[in-house]
């Protein structure tokens, strides 16, 4: 067996740390693989804003629009048709305070970072698992990829990023997730060959952040390498065991080491050889473009070939590698894998009760009629469900639902609607934000000038024949909710998108 820490001493040779003056000689490693000169200018520039369309909540088309209207001009991400870079006319409000952005209709993602998803094709209706899934942008990718459909495992270990996490599942409006708080590599015996396929976007040394963090090169020293390299092969062989035999797994990093990415990959590769199929990587009519990146990786594989990493494999793999300057964006790596064969038995693990607990079936159908008697529809799709947790209604799709599992759930799907004590229901900012377009009836249309002062946090005047919960709309968009009484209207949109848009 061939392991990452009998790679040659070149490919240990960065410093253990580096100070601001040669920030970027810890790049010199990487001259016989790349053009080191461009490596290091890509590196030294700010990184390129780009936005992804959240097509649970809007379309491609519908952001387009917006993008014209606010004079925004959008360039298509190569490999994922929902992303785009964007550049702006007006820069006065920062991207992440934009209207849209707060209501999840766009989410800020690097576009290298949407590429995991985009190879791991999640389909409507299977079970997906995304490992190391905060701060949500690729769990929130794959859902709006299985339209809502089917189930998807987020799992994260830190509690401060698992709150991250969950807040961007509520807010793109996610009701197909479970969130999960283990250790990636518990899967591989709690949960052997449950899901269709399984990201493992592994923790890194994150060299390939440099342009928008230049403390990513401070740590990339022998001893973080090698400390790394030894969690992501854990967490890729639990990976490999949690997937189903016909399934696939994407490995992905963020950092350009080749003892983090290639060499990690060909350790399974070796370990499983009867078991594992590496494929090359296909994107969706663009096929040129990954195949640019690809010749870029074999200049690594050939150097790795020629110290015996490729003991098992007769010729270079189709392994994925972005240099920054490749696409004038972050450095980024990924590797699909299909599994063929079992490669550890499967153990019987009883399920526990969730955190959640199921209504009796005529209680569920009351809260809904209640619901949609005052908006003219429950906002629950087909698969849909409703759950509770204490006095708190949630949205979750039934398959998740109906899931076994081996452990409490962190949460799921998301808040519909909280009970109040006088047995009314009223429904929630998420719900408002995701499905509030659907709503027929006590439907405000505010104006502009109404719009500022609700941002403000202000209460506003309304039509006289306007009573009780209303959803507000503005611009086609669902922004929240409000009260109405006597020809006022009481604000009651989120706390959060109010102290945003009004600092």
């Amino acid at each position: 067996m061939l392991y990452v820490l009998d790679l040659l001493p070149f490919l240990l040779q960065a410093a253990s740390t580096v100070t601001p003056k040669d920030l970027f000689t810890a790049l010199d490693r990487y001259a016989p693989f790349t053009d080191l000169a461009a490596l290091k200018a890509a590196s030294a520039k700010p990184l390129r804003k780009c936005i992804r369309v959240n097509t649970l909540k809007t379309s491609v088309e519908t952001v387009k629009q917006w993008a014209v209207d606010h004079g925004w001009k959008l360039d298509p991400v190569p490999w994922c048709t929902e992303g785009f870079f964007i550049d702006r006319e007006d820069r006065s409000e920062a991207l992440g305070k934009d209207l849209l952005h707060l209501l999840g209709h766009v989410y800020l993602q690097e576009a290298s970072s949407m590429l995991p998803p985009v190879l791991l094709d999640p389909q409507p209706g299977e079970t997906v698992l995304d490992m190391c899934a905060a701060p949500g942008s690729k769990t929130t990718q794959i859902a709006a990829m299985m339209q809502g459909r089917g189930v998807i495992i987020a799992n994260e270990v830190q509690e401060k990023r698992m709150w991250t996490l969950n807040t961007a599942c509520q807010r793109s409006g996610v009701t197909n997730v479970i969130l999960t708080k283990k250790v990636g590599q518990w899967f591989g015996k709690q949960m052997t060959e449950q899901f269709d396929r399984v990201l493992c976007d592994a923790p890194c040394t994150a060299q390939g952040t440099v342009r928008k963090d230049s403390d990513a090169l401070n740590f990339c020293g022998p001893e973080n390498i090698a400390k790394m390299a030894r969690l992501q092969t854990e967490v890729l062989e639990a990976a490999i065991h949690a997937a189903k035999v016909g399934g696939t797994i994407v490995y992905s990093t963020c950092t350009l080491t080749p003892e983090e990415n290639e060499g990690v990959v060909l350790n399974m590769l070796n370990k499983f050889c009867d078991q594992l199929e590496i494929v090359e990587p296909q994107i969706r009519n663009e096929k040129l473009v990954m195949r640019t990146a690809i010749g870029d990786s074999q200049k690594v594989q050939e150097y790795l070939k020629s110290t015996g990493y490729f003991s098992l494999l007769n010729s270079p793999s189709p392994l994925l590698r972005i240099w920054p300057q490749t696409y004038d964006s972050e450095g980024f790596f990924c590797a699909v894998l299909l599994k063929k064969a079992p490669t550890r038995p499967r153990e019987h693990v009883p399920s526990v009760p969730r955190r959640e607990e199921r209504f009796a079936k005529n209680m569920e159908m009351e809260i809904r009629k209640r619901i949609s008697d005052i908006y003219g529809t429950d906002f629950v799709h087909e698969g849909e469900m409703l759950v509770h947790r204490g006095d708190l209604v949630l949205l979750t799709t039934e398959l998740a639902a109906s899931l076994h599992f081996p452990i409490v759930d962190y949460g799921m799907g998301i808040p519909y609607a909280k009970g109040l004590k006088d047995g009314r229901f009223r429904i929630t900012d998420e719900l408002a934000t995701a499905r509030g377009i659907e709503a027929t009836k006590s439907v405000l249309t505010i104006s502009e000038s109404d719009l500022q002062e609700l941002l403000e946090g202000q209460n506003i005047e309304c039509r006289d024949d306007a009573h009780g919960d209303m959803m507000l709309h503005w611009n086609g968009l669902a922004i929240g909710r409000g009260l109405a009484k006597e020809g006022y209207l009481k604000n009651r949109l989120s706390r959060w998108i109010v102290q945003l848009k009004g600092s």
